[in-house]
């Protein structure tokens, strides 16, 4: 290609990929219907959930995201010798497939599912069904944590990298690139805490009792040790989703070499 991005050439590629794109738009939609009817179900067979104040509707945007971050690998196709060809040859550069793919995961199917489960929402409200009723209030309406977001944000960014970097069978090869991550990260944390903690008494009672947040161990840090935390927390997941989105770019431009 002539240049990295020419917006006449991108518009050209969605109206290439809009049959595609439109596919994954309705199988994202009927997801979210069977999720959403799955914990009707839940509730109904359960029983009493009117009267103890728990509901599924709660946890809904839970199931939602989680959808979401395995996206990529569930609704695209796997490239086979069929369908290689054709796609490597498109008249588009590397930077317009990838954000072709960016868009569609991080912007057009979350913004469906915001719609649609609001949409839900206000149908449930006017059914006049108290369980209806009892079930679309709850919908979203569930707390999220900074933390929890975090994590979803590294969960989909290995997701959308293996949707790239796999041929096939993407949703295990990312399941376990994941697994690997969880255990990565655990090797730095507990190798960062015998360097932190290295003269704290009993330091390996120390470390076990950390993982589940026994409050007798949360004494004050000093101020390295809070900037080494507060950048884990926030600085390093940033850092690594940007770097994903990097790395998934210059990985799908080596393919079209």
């Amino acid at each position: 290609m002539n240049a990295t991005f020419n917006l006449k050439r991108f518009l050209l590629l969605e109206r290439y990929e809009k049959q595609e794109t439109g596919r994954h738009l309705l199988q994202t939609a009927g997801i979210i219907l069977g999720i959403c009817l799955l914990c009707m179900m839940y509730d109904i067979n359960r029983g009493g959930s009117l009267q103890d104040h728990q509901t599924q509707g709660a946890f809904i945007w839970k199931y939602v995201m989680w959808f979401l971050c395995a996206a990529p690998c569930v609704l695209e196709k796997n490239i086979t010798k069929d369908n290689s060809t054709t796609y490597l040859l498109l008249p588009a550069s590397a930077f317009e497939k990838f954000l072709h793919l960016w868009i569609k995961y991080y912007f057009m199917l979350p913004v469906l599912s915001i719609l649609l489960l609001s949409v839900l929402k206000g149908i449930f409200a006017l059914t006049g069904i108290e369980f209806l009723q009892y079930f679309g209030n709850a919908i979203m309406l569930h707390e999220v944590h900074e933390d929890q977001i975090l994590f979803l944000c590294l969960l989909q960014g290995i997701f959308f990298a293996s949707c790239i970097g796999f041929k096939q069978k993407k949703l295990l090869k990312a399941f376990a690139a994941f697994c690997l991550s969880i255990l990565l990260c655990f090797g730095i944390v507990g190798l960062l805490s015998l360097v932190i903690y290295h003269n704290t008494v009993d330091s390996q009672q120390y470390w076990m009792n950390s993982i589940i947040s026994f409050p007798t161990y949360n004494f004050p840090v000093s101020p390295a040790t809070e900037a080494i935390v507060n950048f884990c927390n926030y600085a390093a997941p940033a850092t690594f989703i940007v770097g994903i989105w990097i790395s998934s770019y210059f990985l799908l431009k080596e393919k079209q070499l």
